[in-house]
């Protein structure tokens, strides 16, 4: 259902809108300068709803002051009988307007456990971040910002939750230049400007936690608290300020704790426990977001700090963390694992190639050199090489005098970790192993002085 709030002469603050449209001027001004932006593209997520209704025809008219292109996307997420006559009136205001639209039907997973809100939100960010813009701008004003730090607390929510929605979010393109306005000034805007929008009849269902906040607990607040929205909007502000100085803060223990040259950085077991509990924590949270893995429940943090401290041994150690991650130990470190099913078979030669990608993913690297690594040539022609999984029995030479050892033997003195042993490609002569990459080449094939040489190197897969 479409709304038209017809002016009143003593309802429309002109001062107030033009406090939003400076508001608005002074933030674009400032983001294009700080991002050394020219003539960029902003996408506007086009419900239909009076937030970004305002935020739209905003835009629209500051293209006349500031170089950049405006265009606009319309979710259809089916959930409504509206849905499909909510996407004709939003291409039809797009099209008064001479803005550009696509309108886009996302299919919701009632059953993902997620709840419809969530599962809803997450089909429509995954539309929206396929589009092609440099940032994308959402309606959210002041009051979604309070409702959001009230469900995030409800949530029992750390200092990054409680921080709520940034206005600039680089990282995914998103952009909230109404976040700092109030709803009533929204409103006032659209009324001057004889604005027509669509009211979502879910938008008062109190089933969802939304709205509740929304409808029920903001006003009783209200009643005793005047400008709660403005308040709480205010204490995001400083959670996010605080979350950024535990973010600096990790960054700098990380210098100290973190090994970057292991894969998705190892933690430094010895290093973290010089650290008090509550940086610990810090650490292994700002870890795992590094690492794309979302915010561990307390539980779980616990759970993998009394872990990483316990004195079990290395291999009983295995927390999952995400879908296919899992956190591990192994020689005092504590290192985040791709989990693998089961190692991909490998039976080929090489023929040569600079670079070999396996049928698990990862990759090969051979590099020639004069005196170093495996003689490949030696007798006067290339030897044969073939690559192949570790089957077990296998020996080694890795030095000149000493007899064979088990492979098993030189992986662990080698601290290859046990997670990555099932998965080395070794590479054979005939029958005998003579290069293990990553750690060394047969004693008795080492190539000499005046000898062309192979060096061979494996970059496990990482997704």
């Amino acid at each position: 259902m479409a709304s038209s709030k017809k002016q009143s002469k003593n309802s429309v603050s002109k001062q107030g809108n033009a406090s939003v449209d400076k508001q608005l001027k002074l933030f674009l001004q400032t983001l294009f300068q700080d991002q050394k932006l020219n003539n960029p593209t902003l996408l506007v997520a086009y419900s239909g709803g009076l937030d970004s209704t305002v935020l739209l025809h905003l835009l629209y008219r500051m293209q006349q002051e500031m170089p950049f292109d405006l265009k606009a996307m319309h979710i259809n997420h089916g959930l409504s009988h509206h849905a499909d006559s909510w996407a004709v009136f939003c291409q039809k205001v797009c099209g008064q307007l001479a803005v550009p639209i696509d309108v886009i039907r996302v299919n919701v997973d009632k059953d993902s456990g997620l709840g419809i809100e969530a599962a809803a939100r997450h089909a429509r960010y995954a539309a929206l971040n396929h589009a092609i813009a440099d940032y994308i701008c959402l309606g959210h004003h002041q009051g979604d910002q309070a409702e959001t730090f009230l469900l995030q607390l409800a949530r029992g929510a750390g200092a990054k939750g409680l921080a709520s929605m940034a206005q600039v979010d680089s990282k995914r393109r998103i952009l909230r230049p109404l976040l700092k306005t109030n709803r009533s000034a929204l409103i006032n805007y659209a009324k001057e400007h004889r604005l027509k929008w669509i009211e979502d009849e879910s938008n008062v269902d109190t089933k969802f936690d939304r709205n509740f906040m929304r409808h029920s607990l903001i006003p009783a607040f209200n009643e005793r608290y005047k400008d709660i929205t403005a308040t709480l909007s205010r204490s995001a502000m400083h959670m996010a300020d605080t979350s950024q100085l535990l973010d600096e803060l990790a960054a700098i223990d990380a210098n100290l704790v973190i090994d970057e040259k292991r894969q998705f950085g190892a933690i430094r077991l010895d290093a973290l426990l010089d650290l008090s509990e509550a940086r610990q924590g810090n650490l292994i949270r700002w870890w795992l977001a590094k690492n794309q893995i979302n915010m561990p429940s307390t539980a779980l943090l616990n759970q993998i700090l009394h872990q990483l401290k316990s004195n079990r041994s290395d291999a009983a150690i295995k927390i999952k963390v995400s879908k296919d991650l899992m956190v591990m130990r192994y020689q005092r470190h504590a290192f985040l694992v791709r989990e693998v099913e089961k190692a991909a078979s490998i039976n080929q030669f090489w023929q040569g190639e600079e670079t070999l990608v396996l049928p698990d993913q990862s990759r090969l690297s051979f590099t020639k050199q004069l005196g170093k690594g495996f003689a490949y040539e030696r007798k006067g022609q290339a030897i044969q090489l073939r690559i192949k999984n570790r089957e077990g029995g296998e020996l080694f030479k890795p030095a000149v005098g000493r007899p064979r050892r088990q492979l098993k033997t030189v992986m662990q003195t080698c601290m290859i970790p046990p997670w990555q042993r099932a998965n080395l490609p070794l590479i054979f002569m005939g029958e005998k192993l003579v290069i293990i990459p990553n750690v060394g080449v047969d004693a008795e094939m080492i190539a000499r002085d005046h000898e062309m040489g192979l060096i061979v190197s494996w970059e496990p897969y990482t997704g």
